[in-house]
């Protein structure tokens, strides 16, 4: 099966993320804002994810220095940070995508019939789960 969702490289750490195969003529797409002569795409750079992962890192430090014990070293406290990527993608699919539900029709249950949004939005955070991996991936080989 082909996939639908594709990024591009769109500058040294910055990606475009593309729901361009998405926006096919159908009852939901059809008063969308973006279509094929507009598509709905996201942009991503590895700064916003790495950025996304020191907030997680400092706020997880932050709580583990009230916890802890005074004499834990700084290195020591760093080894019990844990950073939850999968929640970091959620929230970038939060921020980016389903903010924009007023344009997604797919993604909007006040205008569309819920079951089908919801399937929509599924299919959508699999396949975008799916790139922002790949996109993580080649944002580590940088940084």
């Amino acid at each position: 099966m082909p996939r639908e969702l594709n990024y591009s490289i769109v500058g040294l750490q910055d990606y475009v993320i593309s729901f361009e195969a998405y926006c096919r003529t159908c009852e939901i797409q059809q008063h969308c804002k973006f279509g094929k002569a507009t598509p709905f795409s996201v942009k991503i750079s590895c700064n916003d994810i790495n950025h996304a992962k020191e907030k997680m890192k400092y706020e997880q430090l932050k709580k583990l220095q009230k916890k802890e014990d005074l004499s834990s070293s700084y290195e020591e406290l760093i080894k019990k940070v844990k950073i939850n990527i999968q929640g970091i993608f959620s929230e970038i699919w939060k921020r980016k995508i389903k903010m924009e539900k007023e344009e997604i029709r797919c993604l909007n249950s006040r205008k569309v019939d819920p079951i089908l949004v919801t399937q929509q939005g599924q299919d959508w955070w699999q396949d975008f789960n799916q790139i922002i991996k790949e996109i993580n991936h080649e944002c580590a080989k940088i940084g």
